[in-house]
């Protein structure tokens, strides 16, 4: 059962990840984009943090277990998200971005400094779940290798001449992409895992979600 399980959710992972290049390709061979503030892959890549906002905070809400961790991981995509929709923010004012994700990033971490001893447990603890390679893996695609990857001068270097900027978007919004699913497949995998640990009841020194 097992095995069927890790099996199902591999399949499920390869969807999302599917996801990310159809998107992609919606925006440049259908709706012939460039990848702009607003195209399907900005929008699907918005929809994803809001998910791992979502399962983050509701987990907070619901148990007592980890709640200060989750309310930290919570607020750091929320944070993430507010980057993602700066178009938005920039009709209120230009780069105002900022202090909504200030704001955010303040009210997330007023409780669990407060209670910083049990956050300092529960983060020793959210570490050493199975799911937080992936997660890191995810935070490095897109904060990482997405941003060096999608260097200009990196594709003027290989394109020479031939250089077109679409191409540039399209590597670096896809790498992007890429680690926003991995975040959203540890985050789901994560959800599971903690409701079955949770289930249990299980003490402080449970290390298992």
């Amino acid at each position: 059962m097992a095995v069927l399980r890790t099996f199902l959710f591999f399949l499920g992972a390869a969807a999302l990840s599917s996801v990310a290049v159809l998107c992609l390709w919606g925006d440049i061979a259908i709706f012939d984009h460039d990848i702009p503030e607003v195209s399907l892959t900005e929008i699907v890549q918005e929809l994803v943090l809001a998910g791992i906002v979502a399962i983050h905070f509701l987990l907070a809400k619901k148990h007592e277990l980890l709640r200060y961790c989750n309310i930290l991981v919570g607020g750091f995509f929320l944070t993430m998200l507010i980057r993602e929709l700066d178009a938005v923010f920039d009709l209120i004012s230009h780069g105002s971005w900022v202090w909504f994700a200030l704001l955010a990033t303040l009210c997330a971490v007023i409780l669990p400094l407060k209670h910083y001893r049990q956050t300092l447990a529960q983060l020793t603890q959210y570490i050493r779940s199975p799911w937080y390679g992936v997660m890191l893996s995810g935070l490095l695609a897109v904060l990482v290798f997405s941003r060096l990857f999608g260097m200009q001068a990196i594709w003027h270097a290989v394109l020479a001449d031939g250089y077109v900027r679409i191409v540039k978007n399209a590597v670096e919004e896809g790498s992007e992409s890429f680690g926003y699913m991995l975040c959203l497949t540890a985050s789901i995998g994560y959800y599971c895992n903690f409701l079955r640990i949770a289930s249990r009841k299980p003490s402080h020194a449970d290390a298992g979600v």
